[in-house]
């Protein structure tokens, strides 16, 4: 008995726990949040401006993922493998450069898509407010606290940031008309947490910028390239279907479908905070070797596999019921949407053990790339030929048809990095 509490003491002082504590709060906030506004905004905003909220969302999203570049995921790596300080100062430095140089692109870049599509006033207005979002995203170290495994003070920043946005919403929100307002209260947020995210890099851990070459951002972002074009790709996976919709639908459909994504995508974001936690304490043990990161994620995986399948059933059985709770009777008559939705959310998660807490974490940044590359293909094909004859229905099997591609894509590659590696040890 005394050993098992002694266990269990051990385990709630390690670094990796508490961070892991934090991120979970965190998540749960980044998930609650979500469900708490949501039901109140498309009823106040209505299908149709609620539509149009979404595609601009959407359409902002693209630049958000071009100015996050992957470093979540590389510069957490970097960090959590460095001990000396003044490294992980350059780090910093030449990543938050990195992705302050990736905002202006992107800016510029906005505005010239938005005049070349000729977009309502409605959403080119809503796209403009919505950029605070990509500029918080662009001065946000998110990924620095985690590679520090530091995770409690910015999610105290996040949890009253969130706060904050919801009351206001609450308070100021109240009709079809405040769009542009919602909008901004929306960015609020990310715009909140970067700043104070800066602040507490400074004063809390004494991290200090460096001078950074213009070459050393060049290799920055080369070193990057292939995590960026995962965290595309991603993005294409989850955003392609409101984006077809928006060239090719009414923005009451737009509205309908963004709505539901939620349900399935709140799962996503339930299981987020596992797969940041396990991502630096694996990444570290694929550096004495490969078998025994893989061997670790495959103990770790069969409980989370578990769990996201049984909720998952749970939300396909109810799933009427669910939608009607949230939307109302209005948006149940599309429950059918879930089901493949939920299927597509399954794998999702199975991909991103087998992807970024195997291929990623062990340092098999091309192949895993090459693997999204094939799936992206295939996402674009499904989601253009399915969304143009079947509209909602169509873009969500399309998601499940892709992500089943990547899985087989990823899997093959799995398979042969434990072929070479069986080679080497003879």
């Amino acid at each position: 008995m005394f050993s098992i509490i002694k266990r269990t003491d051990k385990i709630y002082k390690s670094k990796t726990a508490q961070n892991g504590f934090w991120l979970y709060i965190l998540q749960i906030f980044n998930t609650v949040i979500p469900l708490i506004t949501l039901p109140y905004i498309t009823r106040i905003l209505g299908p149709s401006q609620y539509g149009a909220f979404s595609s601009a969302l959407n359409l902002v999203g693209y630049f958000q993922v071009i100015v996050q570049y992957g470093f979540d995921l590389s510069g957490t790596r970097k960090v959590a493998i460095s001990k000396d300080r003044d490294k992980v100062s350059k780090i910093y430095s030449t990543i938050t450069l990195s992705k302050l140089f990736l905002c202006l692109l992107t800016f510029i870049a906005m505005l010239l898509f938005s005049q070349i599509f000729n977009f309502s006033k409605v959403q080119y207005m809503s796209m403009l407010i919505l950029y605070l979002m990509v500029f918080g995203t662009g001065i946000q170290q998110t990924w620095l606290f985690q590679g520090l495994q530091e995770m409690k003070y910015i999610t105290l920043v996040s949890v009253i940031s969130r706060t904050i946005s919801v009351v206001l919403t609450f308070l100021l929100v109240n009709k079809s008309q405040h769009i542009y307002l919602y909008s901004g209260l929306y960015s609020l947020t990310y715009l909140l947490m970067g700043i104070v995210s800066i602040l507490l890099i400074k004063y809390k851990f004494k991290i200090h910028f460096q001078k950074i070459s213009a070459r050393e951002i060049i290799i920055e972002l080369k070193d990057g390239w292939y995590l960026f074009t995962t965290s595309a790709m991603t993005k294409l996976f989850g955003g392609i279907g409101i984006t077809i919709l928006t060239f090719t639908s009414s923005s009451n459909d737009v509205g309908v479908y963004s709505a539901i994504q939620k349900i399935p995508l709140l799962l996503i974001m339930m299981y987020s905070p596992i797969s940041e936690v396990i991502f630096p304490h694996v990444s570290k043990k694929y550096l004495s070797s490969f078998e025994e990161g893989l061997t670790f994620i495959k103990k770790s995986s069969k409980y989370i596999l578990s769990i996201v399948i049984l909720i998952s059933l749970t939300l396909i059985i109810n799933s009427r019921l669910i939608v009607r709770m949230i939307y109302g009777e209005d948006y149940a008559v599309y429950s059918f949407l879930v089901p493949p939705l939920i299927i597509w959310v399954i794998l999702s998660v199975l991909n991103n053990i087998l992807g970024i807490q195997v291929l990623v974490a062990s340092g098999h940044l091309r192949e895993y790339s090459i693997s999204f590359r094939i799936g992206v293909v295939a996402i674009l094909l499904f989601n253009i030929i399915l969304g143009s004859t079947h509209g909602m229905l169509g873009i969500s099997i399309a998601a499940l048809l892709a992500e089943m591609i990547l899985t087989g894509a990823i899997i093959y590659h799995i398979n042969g990095i434990i072929k070479k590696d069986k080679i080497k040890k003879k």
